[in-house]
Order: structure tokens, then C-alpha cells, then sequence
């Protein structure tokens, strides 16, 4: 049987699952489009993903997604609800298709898979950052600005600039402390598709001015309430990730204020950090139960050493920000008066050196420190101990704790 066909034969229900998921957005507050349509351009997207997969590459879907995204664009949809179906859809498959297949083919599916859907994913942006630049408005329409580039707090969560060779990235969510939700995240990410485009040499991530909460980490309203990997490949934490690392300039992380959860899987996965005394940093995954994801503990593992890892997930408390720079999670600690002028000099002498080398330098060591070989029956017994957990009654209980605001009460099971 053909890798396409295998897809094809759990096709219906993969459908069916990935419209009830996405019909869950409603009960979230979300904007959401009717059943009927979702069913419509599910199947559409999924009958190109299973053309994709039987010619081997990702050519195929590159046109619909830019059609796509100019249907969108012009209709005002943001990006986030835009990719909303390109994620659900990837999950799906992923559960639906893990138990036909088996060992290196059962992974060759799903590598196809993910890079089908992510190249779907990466065109929607792109198109969308260039419609908003102006030049490519839809006939008719006025520029517009890129989904969470500018524009007020409710409805851009992030601010983005260049001043000279430098491009800024601002999170200014106050209302919601910066926590990572699909608005966000894709805002980033558009901000670092316009920021490439712009040429910039380095980047500097901040909180908005003023904020005593750097993030908040993962927006826990938008975890999925069991029987879904709350940290799959396409959660827009993980997107957000990826763009950061992959990004052909450094990526220095100014921190002032406290970093939660997610965010420091974020403010790690930067290529610098520069924080000041009111910065600290929490990892809470097991506050709600939540199995973190192997890519994430490796990003972990990779800038921390085992021993404050394991303290700092298994306790969850926050390490204060001298203790930061002793472990080295922070390159620099400055007194918060200085710490704005000391990142972007820092940043304006990388600005200064070559882009090419920088580039090339960045990528190589993310390969080195990101791909480390793991056997598929280990993986497929990680990924079913994580399924066991986030089935489970803690998860529940932490999701409802946090909801409630009281400390969870954990059972075991």
C-alpha cells in the first residue's frame, strides 16, 4: 500500500476529528467558520496533503496555500484562525496514522506529513506579510498591516521595528501577561517573516515597557482538554519555536520581569539573553500535568545542565535572576536602568559583523545541538507515556486548578 493510500484509508474520520476540533474553538471564544465549511476546506487540504505525500515533496501545496491566503487576507481573517485547520489537521493525522504504520516508515510518513503542512503554513505567512506591506494589497483594498505588527493592544498583541540593522520585536499583551496563544505566536512569526525580508542582522525580543511579567508562558485557555498532545509539532508554541531557532540572524532575549513555562522554552530557544535583577524564570509543566515534549526538554538539555533541569521542572520553582547568570541561562545580568542600552549595543556590534557567517554559524549549531538520533520503538514508547499522562485525570485536575485558581490535587492517574 502506497504512503498516500494509507492516509487515504483513515481519511473520513480523520476529517470528521479535525472539524469537531476545531468546532471546539466556538466554546473557547474563538471566531470560527461554520461546520460545513471547515468540512469543505479540510478535505481540500487533505486531499493536497495526500498528493504531496505520494510525489514525495511539498511543491503542491504552495499555490492553494497562497490562494488561501489572499481569500483570508481580503476577508479579514487573522493568521492564526488562517493556520487553524493546518494544525488540527497535522494532529490528526499524526494520531490516526501512527498505529497503521510502523518504524521507518511509520516516521517517513509523518516527516512527510509535517513538512507538507509546515510549508502550507510558512506560505500563509508569507503571503499575509506581503499583502500587508502594501505592495501586495488585494485590488481594491487599502494597505493593511501585518497580523500583530501594529496597532492597539486587543487587536495586535505584538509591536515590530527596525532601527537601523536591528529588528525589534515587542510582546504587548498586558491584558493576557504575554501568554502564548495562536495570536501571538503567529504575530512573531510574521514579524520575523517581515524583519528577514527587511535584511536585519539581529533581532531583540522583548516585553512591551512597563510590564512586570516578561510572559506568562503557553495560554493554558488554548490546551487542548485530554486525548490530544497538548504539545504537538504544529502547537503554536512549537511554530514559534522553530521560527525562532531557524531565524538566519542572532535572536538576543531582553528580559526584564518574570518568565513562565513556554517562555522559557522561548527566551532558550534565543540565540543571547540579557536580563536584569527583576527576572526570573519558572518551568511549570508539572503545576498542570502536562508531559512536556521531548524536542522541548532537549532544548533544556542543551543550554542547561542536567541536575538544575531536572530541579527546575520536578519543583517548578522560579530561579531568580543572579542565579540565572551562575548556571549561564543568562549571558549578561545589568541593572535595569542599563539593560535597554546595553542589549542594543550589544546587538548594533553584531549588526556590525557578517551576516552570511552568522548565519551559517547559527545553523550549524542548531543541527548540532538539535538533532540527536533516537531509535522509533524509544520514541514510540516516550510519545504513549506522554499519551498516558495527558489522558489522564491529573491533567484534567490541573487544567480545572489553574481555571479555579487553588492548587491542584494530584492522584497519580
Amino acid at each position: 500500500m502506497t504512503r498516500s493510500a494509507i492516509l487515504a484509508s483513515v481519511q473520513d474520520q480523520v476529517i470528521s476529528d479535525t472539524v469537531a476540533a476545531l468546532g471546539e474553538r466556538a466554546a473557547a471564544g474563538q471566531p470560527v467558520a461554520s461546520p460545513e465549511q471547515h468540512r469543505r476546506e479540510v478535505g481540500q487540504l487533505l486531499g493536497l496533503v495526500l498528493r504531496c505525500v505520494d510525489e514525495g515533496c511539498a511543491d503542491s501545496i504552495v499555490a492553494p496555500s497562497q490562494r488561501l491566503a489572499a481569500d483570508r487576507f481580503v476577508a479579514g481573517v487573522d493568521l492564526a484562525e488562517a493556520q487553524g485547520a493546518f494544525n488540527v489537521l497535522g494532529e490528526m493525522l499524526w494520531q490516526h496514522t501512527a498505529s497503521a504504520l510502523a518504524g521507518e516508515q511509520q516516521l517517513e510518513v509523518l516527516r512527510l506529513v509535517s513538512t507538507v503542512l509546515g510549508t502550507g503554513k510558512d506560505t500563509l505567512a508569507r503571503t499575509y506579510v506581503a499583502l500587508a506591506s502594501g505592495d501586495g494589497s488585494a485590488p481594491g483594498q487599502p494597505p493593511r498591516a501585518a497580523a500583530g505588527t501594529t496597532g492597539s493592544h486587543a487587536a495586535a498583541p505584538v509591536q515590530a521595528e527596525v532601527r537601523g540593522h536591528v529588528g525589534v520585536i515587542t510582546l504587548d499583551d498586558p491584558r493576557k501577561r504575554n501568554a502564548i496563544g495562536a495570536r501571538l505566536a503567529s504575530g512573531v512569526i510574521a514579524a520575523l517573516a517581515r524583519l528577514q525580508a527587511q535584511q536585519v542582522r539581529a533581532v531583540v525580543l522583548r516585553a512591551a515597557p512597563g510590564m512586570s511579567v516578561w510572559s506568562s508562558g503557553h495560554d493554558i485557555n488554548e490546551l487542548p482538554r485530554g486525548h490530544r498532545d497538548p504539545l504537538g509539532y504544529n502547537d503554536h508554541l512549537e511554530g514559534l519555536l522553530r521560527a525562532i531557532r531557524t531565524f538566519p540572524a542572532p535572536v538576543i532575549a531582553m528580559v526584564h520581569g518574570s518568565v513562565w513555562g513556554g517562555a522559557l522554552d522561548l527566551v532558550l530557544s534565543s540565540d543571547l539573553v540579557t536580563a536584569d535583577e527583576t527576572a526570573s524564570f519558572a518551568i511549570t509543566a508539572a503545576n498542570l500535568g502536562l508531559p512536556y515534549n521531548t524536542t522541548g526538554l532537549l532544548h533544556f538539555f542543551g543550554r542547561l545542565p542536567i541536575n538544575l533541569v531536572k530541579e527546575m521542572f520536578f519543583t517548578t520553582a522560579p530561579l531568580n535572576a543572579q542565579k540565572a547568570r551562575e548556571w549561564l541561562l543568562i549571558n549578561h545580568l545589568v541593572d535595569a536602568a542599563d539593560l535597554e542600552a546595553f542589549t542594543f549595543d550589544m546587538a548594533a556590534t553584531i549588526a556590525t559583523k557578517s551576516p552570511m557567517a552568522m548565519a551559517v554559524i547559527k545553523e550549524q549549531l542548531r543541527v548540532l545541538t538539535d538533532y540527536q538520533p533516537v531509535a522509533a520503538q524509544v520514541y514510540e514508547r516516550i510519545q504513549g507515556l506522554r499519551r498516558e499522562a495527558y489522558d489522564s485525570s491529573d491533567y484534567l485536575e490541573g487544567l480545572r486548578a489553574f481555571a479555579e485558581k487553588r492548587p491542584p490535587v494530584f492522584r497519580g492517574s
